[in-house]
């Protein structure tokens, strides 16, 4: 989406990504021009940034959901911060660096239009959900095979040897499933994690690879054992067959399902904590703070994978899901409530705000100040 801008802007123009962690392992060159390991929580990680803010005079900033960034760079003089916030119906109150965004792209979800209205938010614009459209067009004869997609596994508040450790787990209790199965379309097994876990699981099976191909999976694999972000529950809805959420390794994993349960009324079938560590009481996941569902959810972790019977419950249930209807249908009501987006109308958001703060070295052709219509 934004190397289509950048190409409409102009020949010269490139796109850069900077991050740090995990996230490099799925933004690399290419398909950006360059990839800048930038980590600001060190005084020299914030000094690098503003060297390359500097040096390179962006014509737009685009951050994805990093309050922190966005102070930095405000702080630097920058113009033409634009925001994208998949989270804002998850933050306990809206980020006040927000305010500090020429334009802020809100995408929707369940309370994100009255959270918005309420705030104020007059550089804010909401928009569907992202889903590029790949479903089942990408693949060709039945559903064959199972992928587990261990995507948003890492977080700030679990090491990585702990992940590697809960992600090698999940590994092995998948493969034992699937041999007392011993079905043949339940092979081959795709598992995909961070390119830090896969290196620190030493698996033949495991590996990383990019959102897009993850999906052609997706749309290909007859069982999917996914950690419930919203980039997977899209993604499931839009291509998937069999789908079971695995439990939550973050606290917004634990309340979407919870919320789309309760606003939605939309079933579906996950595997929660409380199934496996029947001594620990179910998660109220949204009456928590993040820091101390972080602490529940990795003392969860710690404790299955050093108990052999609950180890054996968690077999237990992945035989059970491997055993239910194909449901992702059931997913679809994120369609119906909040539409879809393949990028055009972010790419139009944006456009707009380049308009509203014109630069004698940005001309955006035309074609790109229509407005378009949603995507279906």
């Amino acid at each position: 989406m934004l190397r289509n801008l950048a190409s409409s802007i102009g020949p010269q123009t490139t796109t850069e990504y900077v991050g740090q962690g995990h996230t490099l392992d799925l933004n690399t060159s290419p398909p950006w021009d360059n990839v800048h390991d930038c980590g600001i929580s060190t005084t020299q990680g914030k000094q690098a940034l503003g060297d390359l803010y500097h040096l390179q005079q962006p014509l737009l900033i685009v951050i994805i959901c990093d309050a922190a960034f966005v102070e930095l760079l405000s702080g630097f003089g920058a113009r033409r911060l634009i925001v994208i916030d998949p989270l804002m119906w998850f933050w306990p109150a809206v980020p006040l660096a927000w305010a500090n965004a020429s334009l802020l792209i809100a995408v929707d979800y369940i309370g994100v239009r009255a959270r918005v209205d309420e705030a104020k938010m007059h550089n804010a614009v909401v928009v569907p959900p992202l889903v590029p459209s790949i479903g089942r067009s990408t693949s060709k004869g039945p559903r064959k095979g199972t992928l587990v997609n261990l995507g948003g596994l890492q977080t700030p508040y679990i090491s990585v040897d702990e992940s590697i450790a809960f992600a090698s787990l999940i590994l092995s209790v998948v493969e034992q499933a699937i041999k007392a199965r011993n079905c043949p379309d339940d092979l081959p097994l795709h598992f995909l994690t961070s390119q830090g876990v896969c290196a620190g699981m030493q698996s033949d099976v495991a590996t990383s690879t990019t959102p897009d191909k993850a999906r052609v999976l997706l749309s290909q694999c007859k069982t999917a054992f996914l950690t419930s972000g919203l980039s997977n529950i899209y993604d499931a809805a839009d291509c998937g067959a069999r789908v079971v959420f695995l439990p939550a390794t973050s606290m917004s994993q634990g309340e979407q399902p919870e919320l789309m349960e309760r606003d939605l009324a939309c079933t579906f079938t996950r595997i929660d904590w409380h199934e496996l560590n029947t001594t620990k009481p179910k998660m109220e996941y949204s009456q928590t703070s993040n820091a101390e569902c972080s602490s529940l959810i990795q003392s969860h972790q710690k404790a299955l994978v050093g108990d052999r019977t609950a180890q054996e419950r968690f077999v237990e249930r992945i035989l059970e899901c491997y055993e239910t209807e194909d449901n992702a249908k059931e997913l679809k009501a994120l369609f119906s409530s909040f539409g879809r987006d393949d990028g055009t109308l972010v790419m139009k958001a944006i456009v707009d705000a380049i308009a509203r703060e014109p630069d004698a070295r940005i001309s955006v052709p035309s074609r790109l100040q229509k407005s378009p219509q949603p995507p279906i």
